[in-house]
């Protein structure tokens, strides 16, 4: 009897661990800021588009470099519309921008129909999947409000607790008390959500943005 239970037991483990262990194979990668509603040429193309300059970025949050072919971004519109495919690998603390200019030539190329990411300006859900063998599992998403996408803000966990989505809106400063609150920090693509406030600017550009963290 106490052998049929001790196999019963094993038979348990193993189940659970083959249940999480996918999950815990791509834990590391994490959606880290999402711009939805650009009044900016965030992409550097020479013009700004509703479409071209929304961009997600994503961030390697764990202690080895993650192999990203298998990684799909998506959102609200059903099923498993894929807005963009990563490839290539990424470093521990990395950080990759997905414009949606660079997810319309991933549909282009892929045969979806061109829409770029289509981030709602009334809202919506961001996924991060991940392909392991036949499933398709979301490794990370985030659900924003409207009052997220005003012009050239954008959400991002902050750099000293991942677990904390804050509003990057020097850009475009968010006074309300719905959560998440705003920062007064301006949006950070390409680089760590440390938020390190700015001077007020008027009619500051993105130009100007970036300079003061070249300087």
């Amino acid at each position: 009897m106490r052998s049929v239970a001790f196999f019963l037991a094993l038979c348990l483990t193993v189940v659970l661990i083959a249940g999480l262990s996918p999950r815990m194979s791509f834990a590391q990668l994490l959606l880290n800021e999402i711009l939805a509603d650009p009044g900016t040429d965030w992409d550097g193309d020479g013009s700004v588009g509703s479409r071209a300059d929304e961009w997600i970025e994503v961030i390697n949050a764990g202690t080895s470099s993650i192999d990203l072919s298998s990684y799909r971004l998506g959102d609200l519109s059903g099923g498993y519309a894929w807005r963009f495919g990563f490839s290539g690998t990424l470093e521990p603390g990395g950080v990759i921008v997905v414009h949606g200019s660079a997810a319309q030539t991933w549909q282009s190329e892929n045969g979806f129909p061109a829409m770029g990411l289509s981030l709602n300006n009334s809202g919506d859900t961001v996924f991060l999947y991940a392909i392991q063998g036949g499933d398709t599992l979301i490794a990370d998403s985030y659900a924003y409000a409207p009052h997220e996408v005003q012009d050239d803000r954008a959400t991002g966990r902050m750099d000293s607790d991942r677990s904390e989505w804050r509003v990057f809106d020097g850009l475009n400063p968010y006074t309300g008390e719905d959560p998440p609150l705003g920062t007064g920090c301006y949006p950070t693509p390409g680089l760590l959500n440390t938020c390190v406030p700015q001077v007020p600017a008027e009619g500051a550009t993105w130009g100007a943005v970036k300079q003061t963290y070249v300087d």
